[in-house]
């Protein structure tokens, strides 16, 4: 399962459908499944009790806009007592030390982590800077 990150982008200046031709060529996503109409960001669930949710970092994520209003109804849907772990992917983080990436992800942070919090989730997973780094021990 994989979601989209600046590197699938043909093109800056094309529309989303366009700039992600490859992308979606490429990796189709259950994203129906999850009731998202985009494959650029949609969720499954894992035996065992885990949800997964791929965010779309390259695509629209403000308050409104779609991927934020699916994101709130798949959030929503979450049986925390047959689902215990919820975990999110996406490409830009929205915390790291790396001067060169610093506030690359600053706007969808912005817009969407009250959401995670309200939610419980349990781990977020980020891409884009080619290093390691957490935020909490892991033990």
């Amino acid at each position: 399962m994989v979601t989209q990150g600046n590197h699938d982008m043909e093109s800056y200046l094309v529309d989303e459908a366009e700039s992600f031709m490859a992308y979606n060529a490429r990796w189709l996503m259950p994203h129906k499944q999850s009731g998202s109409t985009s494959n650029l960001y949609y969720s499954f669930d894992v035996a065992g009790g885990v949800h997964i949710i791929m965010l779309g970092s390259c695509t629209e994520f403000e308050l409104g806009s779609d991927q934020y209003k699916w994101l709130v109804a798949d959030l929503d849907a979450i049986d925390r007592k047959a689902t215990p772990w919820v975990i999110v992917s996406v490409h830009m983080p929205w915390y790291n030390t790396n001067y060169g990436h610093q506030g690359d992800g600053e706007g969808m942070r912005l817009a969407m982590e009250e959401l995670l919090y309200r939610a419980r989730v349990d781990v977020v997973f980020a891409g884009h800077v080619h290093a390691y780094e957490r935020f909490v021990s892991l033990y």
